[in-house]
């Protein structure tokens, strides 16, 4: 009996040694995990994502909305609260808007065309709900797609405005820089704290800014009798190429540039109370300058006829003509300097 249980025993230590041994040399097998299935066309991990143009044509999201208008559409945005605004022409009868981070947007047409049943006059605001301030849109980017033949007209705050290749444009902003360009109809721009920069347009012009420069060139009439006007309280005005016939350029503190050539008929006027006035106009110019200034001096490289000079305790007046006397130029600085130079006689 003894002789069993011995054996016994020691068959059960023999089987339990084997089944150790055999523990301890498995390999422990971990379940693996799903390898992520990347989609078609992409990476498997994300990239970051790039700042880039708003694309035209697709849908941008739940704050993009168009509507069908006629070519020649009157567009007004009564309210933008505080913005970077991009607005251009394309070939599409169509108003579309596109809100980045900001305001829902809807459309208010006010008149249809009889004929087509298309909007002619359309009002741009904020839903309800969607902005602090009624009709107001605001965010960090707005995208404003509009026909060719539009007319525009903005109300805002601070925005940052460009426009670019529509008929007519009326802006009215409290701070915010204004570039406009290929605008054929007509500009009346007004900043309180902000450039203004005009570019190859043409029609009846007007730019205002009370603190900022203003700029414009390649800048023609649309039609007889278009007038130019551009007036700072604080800044610098420069004129290239301007060729309206009336130009009245006036800047409170600021020097004032003019570079292009005078017309026959013209009537110009440049005047600054605190700054420099520099024309740079053609060798064959013809004009009658009478010229205003205070403290400063006149260097003109044209030959002049006196016609009349005068000294006061106000300043000194000075009457000349140049030429066959076409145009005439009004120049006013109560400190600074008026110089009148000759464009170079050959350009590249």
């Amino acid at each position: 009996m003894q002789v069993l249980v011995s054996k016994f025993v020691l068959a059960t230590i023999l089987v339990c040694l084997a089944i150790g041994l055999a523990t301890a040399q498995a390999p422990v097998v971990k379940p693996q995990k799903p390898m992520p299935v990347p989609a078609s066309g992409r990476s498997r991990y994300p990239e970051p994502p790039v700042e880039a143009p708003e694309p035209l044509t697709p849908r941008r999201g739940p704050n993009e909305k168009a509507i069908a208008v006629s070519a020649d559409v009157s567009v007004l945005i009564p309210c933008v609260s505080e913005a970077h605004v991009r607005i251009n022409g394309w070939q599409r009868n169509e108003v579309r808007v596109f809100v980045r981070n900001g305001s829902n947007v809807g459309f208010k047409v006010h008149e249809t065309d009889p004929k087509t049943g298309k909007p002619v006059w359309v009002v741009v605001r904020g839903l309800p709900g969607s902005s602090p301030m009624p009709d107001c849109i605001t965010g960090d980017r707005i995208d404003i797609e509009v026909p060719f033949g539009a007319s525009l007209k903005i109300s805002g705050r601070e925005i940052d405005t460009r426009i670019d290749s529509v008929k007519k444009v009326e802006i009215k902003s409290i701070g915010g820089n204004v570039s406009l360009r290929n605008v054929s109809g007509g500009i009346l721009a007004e900043t309180f704290e902000g450039d203004v920069t005009v570019e190859n347009s043409s029609g009846q012009i007007s730019l205002k800014t009370t603190t900022g420069n203003i700029v414009a060139f390649g800048v023609s009439p649309g039609q007889v009798g278009d007038i130019f006007k551009a007036s700072t309280s604080n800044g610098l005005i420069t004129l290239q190429n301007v060729d309206h016939r009336q130009i009245d350029a006036n800047s409170v503190t600021g020097d004032l540039l003019f570079d292009g050539k005078f017309l026959s008929g013209g009537i110009y006027t440049f005047k600054t109370s605190d700054g420099a006035i520099r024309l740079v106009l053609p060798k064959e110019s013809s004009f009658r300058m009478v010229a205003w200034y205070g403290f400063g001096m006149i260097e003109p490289e044209f030959a002049m006829k006196t016609l009349q000079s005068d000294v006061s305790p106000g300043g000194k007046r000075l009457i000349a003509s140049v030429g066959d006397a076409d145009a005439t130029v009004n120049l006013t600085t109560t400190r600074g300097r008026i110089s009148i130079a000759k464009q170079a006689s050959e350009k590249p």
